[in-house]
């Protein structure tokens, strides 16, 4: 004996990312009667994607009096498609964000999937004015925050000039009650994932995992307490030849680096290096300071 296949329907997936095959698990169909000004059905069914399993509600509203024929005489019924819930804007891995920003940003873009574009905007502008505060980005104005966030090097200047759309967007939709196109919003999410996965998501993602800059003392002690664990007592060589192929890491904050390890030195703030003489060393351009490994 055969059975019946269940009916299917083309359908967004959210979990796949696209429109797929999915098998209609249950249906309703509601249909105007002759007592309705107007003739119109609307279809409420759940629906489970064929690759994923992932299941969904759909929502089809069938507009019978705008029906018009085809070039085959078939007649057409326009129907509007709603899918709960509805297609996530951002496919953003935010695990790495903290709870404060990415909670802010996970409600805009619910918004923006779910056609609330006002709110969508304002939530936009709200995550850049999370992500100062949890930098410690202080300002009356997001206008001056947004310019510190560049010159504080946490982005460029040309990513700042884009958060400022941004924020013209954000305004607009909360003083001026003001609704974005949905390209803004687009365009708007895009600038916002790029400024999370450049603050946070790289970071982290990077770490251990690649030589990075080293533009701080503090790290730049840890590097040297490494490389000095290799070295012979007593021996007298320059910063250099201590840290051999590393030097690169600090080759943009090297004299600002070696300042500070000098006031340590003298105050006997570090005591693993003393100061030696200072000559130039293995054919080296310059005379170089040396220290004694103690």
């Amino acid at each position: 004996m055969s059975t019946k296949s269940a009916p299917t329907v083309w359908n967004h997936c959210d979990s796949c990312n696209r429109k797929t095959n999915h098998d209609v698990e249950g249906k309703h169909l509601y249909q105007s009667n002759s007592h309705c000004d107007y003739h119109y059905g609307v279809e409420h069914s759940i629906v489970k994607c064929r690759g994923c399993n992932c299941v969904s509600f759909r929502v089809v509203e069938y507009d019978y009096e705008g029906a018009y024929p085809d070039e085959n005489e078939d007649w057409i019924v326009p129907e509007s498609v709603e899918i709960f819930p509805g297609p996530s804007k951002s496919k953003l891995d935010i695990r790495h964000v903290p709870d404060t920003v990415g909670n802010i940003f996970n409600e805009s873009c619910q918004a923006f999937s779910s056609g609330s574009y006002t709110l969508a905007g304002i939530g936009f502008r709200a995550t850049i004015e999370a992500i100062c505060n949890d930098l410690n980005i202080s300002g009356k104005e997001l206008s001056t925050r947004i310019n510190l966030l560049s010159s504080r090097g946490f982005i460029s200047k040309k990513d700042s000039m884009r958060l400022h759309s941004i924020r013209f967007m954000g305004n607009d939709a909360a003083h001026d009650v003001k609704k974005p196109s949905i390209t803004s919003l687009q365009a708007a999410l895009t600038i916002v994932e790029h400024l999370l996965t450049t603050v946070y998501i790289l970071e982290k993602e990077s770490s251990g995992k690649l030589e990075s800059i080293i533009d701080d003392y503090a790290n730049f002690e840890k590097l040297l307490n490494g490389k000095l664990s290799t070295c012979v007592t007593g021996d007298e060589i320059p910063l250099a030849k201590i840290l051999g192929k590393d030097v690169r890491l600090i080759s943009g904050s090297s004299k600002i680096i070696e300042d500070e390890l000098h006031r340590r030195i003298g105050k006997k703030e570090y005591t693993k290096l003393s100061f030696g003489k200072v000559e130039k060393y293995a054919g080296s351009k310059d005379k170089l300071q040396h220290y004694i490994i103690q």
